[in-house]
């Protein structure tokens, strides 16, 4: 019979925050009873005497040692020394890098926490597109403090897509479609004017798109006023008015691909 009393102390142990020496760990541990396992986590162990440190207390506590040092020269002390101090270690990251180094023949960059950076960015990306999604369409305005950037513009002017675009860039966007029979937010009058632009487009070319759009929808283009001639300029004024007053950056979409429009705004904002 098991002695289910019985536990092991493990120290996770990395150069940076040892954020991935703990995951391997905890899903190690997870396959034993929740007692049995204790994690303790060291973090910046990035020279010979912090290391030196940390196994001379693994040895008085009979803990096992799993690291992910990117750091060759303290990998590689720790693992040389660890016999003579009774300790057990596990190199996570050593083998691999070895490995890899040999098939592509350099050495590793040896910077700790790059994956770290990676998963910040992927991160960003996700709250982001999520902040974007929440504020399409001039919704959730009480957000618009908050965001990296606002575009405006007429229906059918590719706020949307534009914004989605930029999200996946890391950029918080909200869009707020300018109507004549409805004011702006307040909220938007509030707001840096630099973290603002505008979507203006030709005319005639936003008839064409609308009429495809109500085509598409199988609503009748006669009976509309959304793609008729008065309609289309008297937003249009609309919302150059508005971007005048906001003293904002205007972008011409007309017969523009969304990735080159697109490119020029990011040029815009990380000028």
């Amino acid at each position: 019979m098991h002695d289910m009393k019985k536990q092991v102390e493990v120290f996770v142990v990395s150069d940076f925050t040892g954020e991935t020496a703990e995951s391997v760990a905890r899903a190690a541990s997870s396959q034993f009873d929740p007692q049995s396992v204790k994690l303790r986590r060291f973090r910046y162990i990035n020279n010979i005497d912090k290391a030196r440190e940390m196994l001379e207390i693994a040895s008085s506590k009979h803990a096992i040692v799993i690291c992910t040092f990117v750091d060759k020269i303290v990998r590689h002390w720790v693992i040389e020394n660890s016999d003579s101090l009774n300790v057990d270690v596990i190199d996570v990251f050593g083998p691999l890098l070895n490995t890899l180094s040999d098939i592509l023949d350099k050495e590793p960059l040896e910077k700790p926490g790059l994956s770290h950076v990676m998963d910040e960015e992927y991160f960003k990306r996700v709250k982001a597109v999520e902040f974007t999604i929440s504020c399409d369409d001039g919704s959730n305005t009480h957000l618009l403090p908050e965001a990296d950037l606002i575009i405006i513009g007429v229906s059918r002017t590719c706020k949307t897509p534009l914004s989605m675009y930029l999200a996946h860039k890391g950029i918080k966007t909200a869009n707020i479609p300018l109507i004549p029979d409805l004011a702006p937010p307040e909220e938007l009058f509030e707001v840096d004017s630099s973290r603002i632009i505008g979507l203006t487009i030709d005319p005639k070319a936003l008839i064409d798109i609308r009429l495809k759009r109500l085509v598409m929808l199988g609503l009748d283009s006669e009976g509309s006023d959304y793609a008729q001639i008065a309609k289309v300029y008297e937003e249009l004024a609309y919302a150059d008015s508005i971007m005048k007053a906001l003293g904002v950056r205007v972008f011409d979409v007309t017969d523009r691909a969304l990735e080159e429009t697109a490119q020029e705004i990011l040029a815009y904002i990380r000028h």
